[in-house]
């Protein structure tokens, strides 16, 4: 690591470019730096390995759009606003994003995403993509944001200014329908995914809420494993995909610090709320985080400690000398980096609002989750997990363990009572706002659900076809 003086540039000397690559829904357990067995990410894993990758970065604020706003505010959900996903409430007053920080300091900034909303602000160039649907079986997500950053990032490098680009991948979201060559990758040829004696789905194609989306792009499969090979497909093509991306910034390498993380990650089959995003399960708010600067940040360090990704938007400011005046929340990372501790965190405050309502804490060895509303699958309304004797939160130890929960739920309390003070607010916004989604997906009342449905390829000659990714409107069907 170096001194201050060589990371902050000097007089006369162009500020770093920076390109923030997000990776929708990425759990950082199915990248092979963070200890994946498969070989989904080559390709990441090859920019983590020139860089420092954050073993244990935590998303706070989930899903999306609370997500992404505490990344580029630097600021907690409780001041920014923003607690769910198209809950229609508009960003904070005051708030201000990375981009317009760094717009308003000298950097051209452009984006390739697909948000909008708040998330436009700050950018002098911002491209919006459509997928391509044209096979209802596939969706080439990769490809379309490649595809319109590749032109972006030339104009960006042939540019006299030091830039900032935002890249917003949406592989592994789902639906899982990656192209030919990666749908059945990691598939073991001896299983069936659409065995009617495995029961692996049954749960998931049993939630209504989800059970007409799932038909929608993955029809009849009953084996869970089969959908976690999409997922991870999906991951191998994105990585792929991303060596255009690396390739293009070869030439100002050196002079680019890259990060890449993600919103939140994905409960696959480990929970209730099969392949989604709601719930504060490990699955969900452990998120990647690299950060590769050659020559400037060592290469192939690993932070062992809590960070969360509302140290981001300070860090960046850190790294490329802009002081920042607007009451980041977000703790930099650079004294982790220097070795002064080993994490920012011993104890990291949760929240969610979409599918469902719910507050939590993760300190090193424990996760507890308090639901604000009852939870749409049935889970107690409160929960405990010793992270240590089970990282897989199965195990919920709320009863067995009544002193934990209290002294965790007084700790969550206070926290609460000090955020609202600090903000001026007399009620929780989570509370407040509360849940914005009841069900996705069309019914088809003449189609059989689950085991014995048509798949999907010999559905697209019957009228059938693929899912798009549910757009906010979406989620608050039947609400």
């Amino acid at each position: 690591m170096t001194d201050d003086a060589e990371r902050t540039p000097s007089a006369g000397r162009r500020r770093p470019n920076i390109v923030l690559i997000a990776l929708d829904t990425q759990r950082a357990d199915h990248l092979g730096c963070y200890g994946y067995g498969r070989d989904t990410s080559p390709n990441i894993d090859a920019i983590a390995s020139e860089g420092v990758v954050f073993e244990r970065c935590i998303a706070p604020n989930i899903p999306t759009h609370p997500s992404f706003t505490t990344l580029f505010s630097g600021k907690e959900a409780i001041t920014h606003d923003i607690v769910n996903i198209g809950g229609g409430v508009p960003v904070a007053d005051g708030v201000r994003l990375l981009p317009e920080i760094l717009r308003d300091n000298g950097y051209a900034t452009a984006a390739v995403d697909n948000m909008g909303r708040h998330f436009t602000r700050g950018y002098e160039r911002y491209e919006q993509y459509r997928w391509d649907r044209s096979d209802p079986t596939v969706l080439r997500k990769a490809e379309t944001v490649t595809n319109l950053a590749l032109p972006v990032l030339d104009d960006l490098v042939a540019g006299e200014r030091p830039f900032f680009c935002f890249l917003h991948y949406w592989d592994p979201h789902t639906p899982y329908l990656p192209p030919p060559g990666y749908e059945d990758l990691y598939t073991d040829s001896g299983r069936d995914p659409y065995d009617p004696d495995n029961h692996s789905m049954d749960e998931a194609w049993s939630w209504e809420p989800f059970k007409w989306y799932f038909h929608d792009w993955m029809p009849g499969v009953t084996d869970a494993q089969h959908v976690i090979d999409l997922y991870d497909g999906e991951i191998r093509y994105m990585d792929d995909d991303l060596a255009r991306v690396f390739a293009a910034l070869e030439r100002v390498r050196e002079d680019t610090i890259v990060v890449i993380t993600a919103d939140h990650g994905e409960v696959l089959n480990e929970q209730l709320g099969y392949f989604d995003h709601h719930g504060l399960y490990e699955g969900n708010v452990h998120i990647p985080l690299i950060i590769s600067w050659p020559g400037t940040l060592p290469a192939g360090r690993r932070i062992p400690g809590l960070v969360q990704n509302l140290d981001v938007a300070q860090t960046l400011l850190d790294a490329v000398g802009i002081p920042q005046r607007e009451h980041m929340e977000g703790l930099s990372l650079f004294p982790v980096l220097s070795g002064v501790r080993d994490g920012n965190y011993d104890t990291v405050y949760l929240s969610e609002a979409t599918w469902e309502v719910k507050r939590g804490l993760r300190t090193d060895r424990w996760k507890f989750i308090r639901a604000i509303e009852p939870d749409p699958h049935g889970r107690p309304m409160v929960e405990l997990y010793d992270l240590h004797a089970d990282p897989g939160e199965q195990d919920n130890i709320a009863e067995s363990e009544p002193a934990v929960v209290k002294e965790l739920s007084d700790r969550l309390d206070a926290w609460l009572g000090r955020r609202l003070t600090e903000t001026g607010k007399t009620r929780d916004p989570v509370a407040e706002q509360g849940a914005c989604a009841s069900a996705i997906g069309q019914p088809r009342p003449d189609e059989v659900v689950g085991a014995g449905a048509t798949p999907l390829r010999d559905r697209v000659g019957s009228g059938g076809g693929a899912a798009n990714i549910p757009d906010p409107s979406e989620l608050n069907a039947g609400r």
